[in-house]
């Protein structure tokens, strides 16, 4: 009787044994394949942020570039200059800017304490395209920016029209 209880309880013991390792078993695999989907998720976001490094680094070479060089900015492409030069200007980023440093006048937020209201720094006055301007403006002690656009005339004169001023 004693051999028959030991063989029933070792018989149990293993019965439970195998429900417990399948019972592991299953979750084993169900976890299997969270982790596979993890595993792709994790790969997936690797990718975007690899292409968003890769962006960032081509954006921060185009700055730099500008800044160094003075290149065109990528928002008035090649087509839009020979576009301008067509109509008169040579060179047209330095004729628009400096057409626009000569007319201080259009500026319309009064200079305060003596100073004087104008664009003092061509490489705040920033080409968007072949219709608009965004310019930094100045008088010493306060300081704004405007978005204009601007117009060549027949014979490559420039004419200008304030869309909207800040000061800050």
């Amino acid at each position: 009787m004693i051999k028959e209880r030991n063989t029933y309880i070792i018989i149990t013991i293993q019965s439970v044994a195998i429900v417990v390792l399948l019972i592991l078993l299953v979750f084993s695999f169900a976890d299997a394949g969270r982790v596979a989907e993890l595993e792709k998720k994790l790969a997936e976001s690797g990718t975007i942020v690899q292409e968003c490094v890769n962006r960032n680094d081509s954006l921060s070479l185009l700055l730099q570039e500008y800044r160094v060089t003075g290149a065109v900015p990528p928002f008035l492409n090649n087509r839009q200059i020979e576009d301008l030069q067509k109509k008169g200007l040579s060179d047209p980023i330095r004729d628009l800017r400096e057409d626009l440093a000569a007319a201080p006048d259009i500026i319309g937020s009064p200079a305060v304490l003596g100073g004087t209201m104008g664009f003092y720094y061509m490489d705040g006055i920033h080409i968007l395209n072949k219709r608009w301007v965004f310019a930094y403006f100045e008088d010493g002690h306060l300081a704004g920016a405007m978005l204009l656009s601007y117009e060549i005339g027949d014979e490559g004169e420039i004419s200008w029209e304030v869309l909207d001023e800040i000061i800050y």
